[in-house]
């Protein structure tokens, strides 16, 4: 089986609408495999802000994706229940209503939720979940609460022996670029702001996951900082061999020429890259 793990699409955000229908073009010209073969995995942000014309623009890229022979299986990012700044219980109930079908798959409207798809399982969580109180949905960090991770720790009991992928949006390692920025780089002072706040800005109960999920996971894949980075050597600290940044697909506020995603190989966990360059018309 191949995962193909995309991330952060931001549509209604500039360009990224035409993006995402270009890298689905690709995805629908070129598969790389038999599309029956692939589950394409969406790690949160799907849209930038919870607005009806944004939900409906996504949901005719994925219906593409989907008419083609893809298995679709998603989890809720931050924007997808609200904006930058704050997420909303009622954007988030209509959010998870309307694309019940990819994150739920006819399952329990529930997190933890798992699917079995050929030989492996994989395991979607809410990591908004414990941020929906009026105190704590300001602001990005990314909670999953007790309850949510209890569940997940029983359920990595039932799966024990089989091939686990398990997906959420925000980031739950503490990391560096992997190249530092200069002051010849573009917007220093973002780059410092983003340097100086990011033990801030990564999931709240992190290391409570991590302990949950040691030895017991595969692959682990996320999204939400838009670096696009292979995390596998934080989490083989803790016994998972491959943990990906999914970054920015369609590079939301990225100065990239090129978007990328990822295709992950479950029998050997090798991954290769897809580019499509950027139309700047």
């Amino acid at each position: 089986m191949r995962i193909i793990h995309i991330s952060d699409t931001h549509i209604g955000f500039e360009r990224n609408l035409s993006r995402f229908n270009a890298v689905a073009d690709d995805l629908i010209a070129n598969p790389p495999d038999e599309p029956s073969r692939c589950v394409v995995l969406h790690t949160g942000d799907l849209i930038d802000a919870a607005m009806d014309a944004n939900r409906l623009a996504a949901k005719k890229i994925l219906a593409r994706l989907e008419a083609c022979g893809y298995c679709i299986l998603m989890c809720p990012g931050n924007h997808d229940y609200g904006d930058k700044l704050k997420i909303d219980r009622a954007d988030a109930a209509v959010f998870l209503r309307d694309f019940s079908s990819y994150i739920f798959q006819g399952e329990q409207a529930d997190f933890p939720v798992m699917h079995e798809v050929d030989d492996c399982v994989f395991i979607g969580m809410d990591s908004n979940e414990a941020e929906l109180g009026f105190w704590e949905r300001w602001f990005a960090e990314g909670y999953l609460g007790s309850v949510q991770l209890d569940k997940l720790n029983c359920m990595l009991d039932r799966v024990r022996g089989k091939f686990v992928i398990l997906y959420l949006h925000h980031h739950p390692f503490y990391y560096g670029y992997s190249v530092m920025p200069d002051v010849g780089d573009k917007n220093p002072l973002l780059h410092l702001f983003a340097w100086l706040t990011r033990p801030f800005r990564r999931l709240k109960d992190a290391y409570s996951l991590c302990q949950i999920v040691r030895d017991r996971v595969q692959v682990l894949c996320f999204g939400h900082m838009h670096h696009g980075l292979d995390s596998s050597s934080e989490s083989q600290k803790y016994g998972i061999p491959l943990a990906l940044d999914g970054g920015s697909t369609t590079c939301t506020d990225d100065d990239s020429d090129r978007m990328r995603y990822r295709i992950i190989d479950t029998k050997d966990l090798s991954q290769t890259m897809r580019m499509i360059k950027i139309s700047r018309s």
